[in-house]
């Protein structure tokens, strides 16, 4: 520190901000600068008062996996790792499309495996793989009916569990927007039938093809909107017969197209770059 007690040994972080109606993410870029982010520079960063603020802080790396034009590493606000994230992964892809306005189709590695993203006219779309449904595979601590799990919280029951990549829950129900999300979300998160911790969405059905969506996100909270619980609602509203397995999910700022095909998820809506900038951390 110099003699006015400000540090003199500061890096410049440089970033993306970005974000998908809504789910909002610090991009890092560390595929030429191999930058040491740690849980310090996480937190600083994605704190909404004193950072640039975010529902998750994402790096770019090089990647040694030929199949993949790239990695990415997804960070919650606290510091831990997320394995899957559709929204900031469509996000990564819309950065690597613009490099390259000739590229098709991106591979993208991740925690949760290779995610294939394609540009369709102005929106970037993202296979999230295939999703998981039996019990150990969530993971649930013990073996449940997965289509009717045996959890009822202020009203809510009978939910679905899947894993699109990461663990998800989906109930149903009427009057959503009303819910106290604040309170129902961390108890569901929690619950001991989750061992790794649990996204959560309550969805109402409009139509066969329209369902509208709220989210609490595992390690975040509220957010407006998120992809992978997207893809959730929509395989359970299908496996329960509400829906059909291609639907649109309304969320507060706008509507991502799901569409479930030999039960993998693929997933299209915007990806926006918000601003570009730096701190020194």
């Amino acid at each position: 520190m110099d003699k006015l007690g400000y540090k003199t040994n500061m890096q410049k972080v440089d970033f993306i901000k970005m974000h998908g109606l809504g789910n909002d993410f610090v991009i890092i870029d560390k595929r030429s600068n191999n930058i040491a982010i740690t849980e310090d520079i996480i937190k600083r960063l994605s704190d909404r008062r004193t950072g640039a603020g975010c529902d998750q802080l994402i790096t770019i790396n090089n990647t040694s996996n030929q199949s993949a034009d790239a990695e990415i590493e997804i960070f919650n606000p606290g510091g831990d790792r997320a394995e899957a994230c559709g929204n900031g992964t469509r996000c990564v892809a819309k950065i690597l499309f613009d490099e390259d306005s000739n590229k098709e189709i991106l591979k993208i590695q991740s925690d949760a495996g290779i995610l294939e993203s394609k540009k369709i006219d102005n929106n970037i779309s993202v296979n999230m793989g295939l999703i998981k449904n039996t019990w150990d595979k969530i993971p649930l601590s013990k073996e449940v009916d997965t289509m009717n799990i045996p959890i009822s919280i202020d009203g809510y029951s009978n939910g679905v569990a899947v894993n699109v990549g990461n663990p998800h829950v989906v109930f149903f129900g009427k009057s959503i927007k009303d819910t106290d999300l604040e309170s129902i979300g961390p108890k569901i998160e929690n619950h001991e039938l989750f061992p790794k911790k649990t996204n959560v969405e309550i969805v109402e059905v409009i139509n066969s093809n329209l369902i509208e969506m709220r989210v609490w996100e595992r390690g975040v909270g509220i957010t407006l909107a998120c992809g992978s619980g997207a893809c959730a609602a929509v395989y359970a509203a299908w496996k329960k017969g509400l829906i059909e397995n291609n639907a649109e999910v309304k969320l507060e700022k706008g509507s991502l197209h799901i569409n479930i095909v030999n039960n993998e998820a693929i997933m299209t809506g915007p990806a926006e770059i918000s601003y570009q900038g730096s701190l020194e951390i």
